[in-house]
């Protein structure tokens, strides 16, 4: 729990939630409480494994997309090289044909003819077209130079492009490896109760069984609690252990969550890539601030405030036709209900919510749907918190398709009426 976690989840134990699958003695929960520890240091070590691979990966990415980048500069830098060039050849072309063309003028019979009648002096015309001459071959040599280099940056820059394709090719390959790791590490699903909560949950439930209730180590929780309970009660001068308490309502059915909604993710499916496991429950899409009821009677028996996967969430356990449940409500914008507290059908359990850009600490609500806005209602066999007591046992252990138990429409059709 991220906010209270009162007595009274205790005392819902004596409500008649101790109709269950396997009793519990007080040493199977703190064996139970032990095991959730190591794998919680188990996790954390993994975590702490997985992150320095990541952070690995990471920065040879980095390293590449630097290459990367380098590589395109230095492609960018030979290109334009070639093209200044180009603009040199483009030059020396002209000025050679403005060379040839006077050339040609000079060893003309006019122009020699009009060049002598006006010369001063014809060593000067003889130099002049030797000069003219060189120049022009100068300016050819150079070309030909000019080319050579044009070429050579031209295989160059083809050798540059294949080493970014390279690189780029080794850093799609890291970019998977990396994603790989980031789902090992946020393997989630519609929610996920971080386990240090559910350790505190577990380690105040254990406290409370022995000093409150004093209860032995081999002793039956139930029976223990009942055994208090009882005494308590004989001491008040009343007849029933439970009469302060009452006992888990005998539903004859279930009920819709909602009034109304449209079906937008059905039990089993894969939501693209923010689930990494199958969907666990039923998404009924409705406006933000929408009344979701509890799916029949019962007593809520754990509530969660703004978990980071799932936001807030309730959890109601049931007796229907004999057989016990646990029903899962999750992001809620508000929660209308306390640990410990009886419930019938109509009893408004709280508001939907599921919209990111309200709900900010909920990272796993769906925003491709309605912007995210919606109820996720999770139905288990068993009760949650008494036949067992962490939420990956509650998840992949007893949950089914609320179907089997609710008649909603097919996928992407709508209802109204519970």
């Amino acid at each position: 729990m991220k906010k209270f976690i009162k007595i009274c989840l205790i005392l819902v134990l004596s409500m008649g939630i101790c109709i269950k699958v396997e009793a519990k003695t007080l040493n199977q929960i703190k064996k139970e409480l032990n095991n959730m520890k190591a794998q919680y240091k188990e996790n954390q070590s993994k975590k702490a494994l997985t992150e320095s691979e990541m952070n690995q990966v990471k920065s040879k990415i980095s390293d590449i997309s630097s290459q990367i980048v380098k590589t395109q500069n230095d492609i960018n830098d030979i290109n334009n090289d070639i093209d200044a060039r180009n603009q040199e050849i483009e030059k020396m072309n002209e000025e050679i044909k403005s060379i040839v063309h006077y050339y040609q003028l000079s060893s003309s019979e006019s122009f020699y003819l009009e060049y002598v009648f006006n010369a001063k002096d014809f060593t000067d015309f003889i130099y002049r077209l030797a000069i003219s001459e060189q120049l022009s071959e100068y300016r050819k040599n150079m070309i030909n130079q000019y080319k050579e280099l044009i070429e050579k940056n031209k295989q160059e820059v083809s050798k540059l492009a294949d080493k970014k394709s390279e690189l780029k090719g080794y850093q799609n390959e890291l970019s998977g490896e990396y994603n790989k790791l980031g789902t090992e590490l946020n393997n989630i699903s519609e929610a996920a109760i971080d386990i240090k909560d559910e350790i505190a949950d577990l380690e105040k439930m254990v406290n409370l069984y022995e000093s409150k209730y004093k209860c032995g180590g081999d002793e039956d929780v139930s029976a223990c609690v009942n055994r208090v309970n009882s005494a308590n009660a004989r001491s008040r001068g009343s007849s029933s252990s439970t009469t302060a308490y009452g006992s888990l309502p005998s539903a004859a059915g279930f009920y819709r969550p909602t009034a109304f909604g449209t079906i937008s993710t059905n039990y089993g499916d894969s939501v693209g890539s923010l689930y990494y496991k199958p969907h666990q429950g039923i998404d009924v899409s409705v406006p933000h601030g929408t009344t979701v009821y509890a799916i029949a009677d019962g007593t809520v028996v754990k509530v969660n405030y703004k978990n980071s996967c799932g936001g807030n969430m309730v959890f109601i356990a049931h007796k229907v036709n004999g057989k016990t449940y646990t029903s899962g409500y999750y992001h809620l914008a508000s929660i209308n209900v306390s640990v410990g507290q009886s419930v019938t059908y109509n009893t408004v359990v709280g508001s939907s919510g599921g919209n990111q850009h309200i709900e900010t600490w909920d990272h796993c609500s769906y925003t491709g749907f309605a912007n995210g806005g919606h109820l996720h209602l999770q139905i288990a066999t068993g009760l949650y918190m008494t036949d067992y007591f962490t939420y990956s046992a509650f998840e992949d252990g007893h949950t089914f398709n609320p179907r089997n138990v609710l008649n909603f429409p097919a996928k992407g059709a709508s209802f109204s009426g519970r």
